[in-house]
């Protein structure tokens, strides 16, 4: 894995062998914590794999920034506490002096 610190690149690489396993009706592997963490791995998070010859290749799969936010702006909107926000007297003489 590689990434910049600054103007320079820090490389780290892991090498592991390990055992195909069955697991159910399928196979798998154990990937220790370690390098999950350093990929950025995130238990039961999604992944992608693609096969590349010989080799299998996990990537985390992108999640777009604002996904969900309009499901949770409609849970805001439909609030009690938001209606009576909207609803208060504003005007300045209901705001009073702040105090520092």
């Amino acid at each position: 894995m590689a990434d910049w610190q600054g103007d320079q690149m820090r490389v780290t690489m892991y090498y592991m062998r390990t055992t195909i396993r069955r697991l159910g009706n399928s196979q798998g592997v154990s990937i220790p914590r370690n390098i999950l963490d350093e990929a950025g791995f995130a238990i039961d998070s999604p992944v992608e794999m693609t096969v590349d010859g010989s080799s299998i290749i996990l990537r985390k799969i992108a999640v777009h920034p604002r996904e969900g936010w309009a499901d949770d702006a409609a849970s805001v909107v439909d609030g009690a506490e938001e209606r009576d926000w909207l609803e208060a007297d504003l005007d300045a003489s209901s705001r009073g002096e702040l105090i520092w």
